[in-house]
């Protein structure tokens, strides 16, 4: 009997030691670096939900906002690194917050790591209906006639809206002015009342203005053209191959996250991005979805972006320190 009593107890001891192994076995934390309701919100909770079901464990979303995504960054590279806390990161988050600040009070590369890519959102390059420039090519040589006089809107000084009117002012050997917003309807409405004469956004928040004839699209900065744009031919088309700039939102957990954690995270995200409805739904947005996306896919992704606004940043000066 104290034999039977023994094993009995070895076995209940290597069952429970099993089960608190087991990932997940209660709550994950999925930060968000925007407010309730934003378009990046939503996705970010519709992916949360899809997750959910794929590990049998609540996915709760908890937004913190601010600082150019830092609050959210450092809040969970300071989590503890065992699964539960992961974040949607945006290229400030990921890519560019190290370029812009001196000293950040986080390493994207040693302090988070990835899981994966969500999504992207290509740029399209709009003009103000009263520029007589009818495409890219008509631009270039206006910008060229007429240096100094073209102003381009932005969400503000270091955004991806902003670095790209850098980006292809170098391409194109043009200056065209920056004017920053604060935000991304004050920059668009901007352009509808004609104070600036270019603006470089994202393809879903300005399909309405297009449809309506208020603005008009020169060229996509994806690879390829964009379903919702089918007329819209792609930068690399109108040659500037190098012409292309979106804006990416991927999954990030802290640096010491188990391997096999991430692994168990990414395969989830991965199996919620092939969903029809999610894809539809925001397909029909303007997101471009990758139908799969690993850490190091999404590694990759990150390093090189890095890479191509470091020369923009360097050779403009752009900074956010104060």
């Amino acid at each position: 009997m104290a034999a039977a009593a023994a094993v009995a107890a070895c076995g209940y001891s290597y069952a429970a030691t099993a089960a608190a192994e087991t990932f997940p076995n209660r709550p994950i934390t999925l930060t968000v670096p925007y407010e309730p309701g934003a378009t990046t919100d939503l996705i970010a909770r519709a992916m949360g939900e899809r997750m959910a079901r794929e590990l049998q464990s609540p996915v709760v979303v908890e937004n913190k906002t601010g600082g150019n995504g830092i609050i959210a960054a450092l809040h969970v590279s300071r989590s503890k690194a065992d699964g539960y806390s992961f974040m949607l990161a945006s290229d400030s988050t990921a890519v560019l917050n190290p370029l812009l600040y001196k000293k950040l009070s986080y390493s994207p590369d040693k302090d988070l790591t990835p899981i994966g890519l969500v999504s992207d959102l290509p740029l399209v390059m709009l003009v103000n209906t009263s520029l007589p420039a009818r495409d890219l090519k008509e631009f270039v040589a206006y910008a060229h006639a007429h240096p100094g006089k073209l102003n381009f809107s932005s969400t503000g000084i270091g955004g991806t809206f902003h670095l790209s009117g850098e980006l292809f002012n170098q391409m194109a050997g043009i200056q065209m002015t920056h004017v920053p917003y604060k935000g991304g309807a004050p920059a668009m409405q901007a352009l509808v009342a004609k104070e600036v004469q270019a603006l470089f956004g994202v393809v879903g928040s300005a399909l309405p203005q297009i449809k309506a004839g208020n603005v008009r699209a020169l060229a996509v900065a994806s690879k390829e053209r964009l379903p919702m744009l089918p007329d819209v031919p792609t930068f690399a088309e109108l040659g500037y191959p190098n012409f292309i700039v979106t804006v990416r939102y991927g999954f990030m957990a802290p640096a010491a996250t188990p391997p096999d954690r991430i692994s168990t995270l990414s395969a989830a995200m991965n199996t919620a991005l092939n969903d029809p409805d999610f894809r539809k739904k925001f397909g029909d947005l303007g997101f471009v979805l990758p139908a799969k996306s690993s850490p190091q896919d999404y590694a990759a992704l990150i390093q090189a972006d890095r890479k191509m606004w470091a020369d923009v940043i360097e050779a403009k000066n752009i900074s956010l320190d104060n």
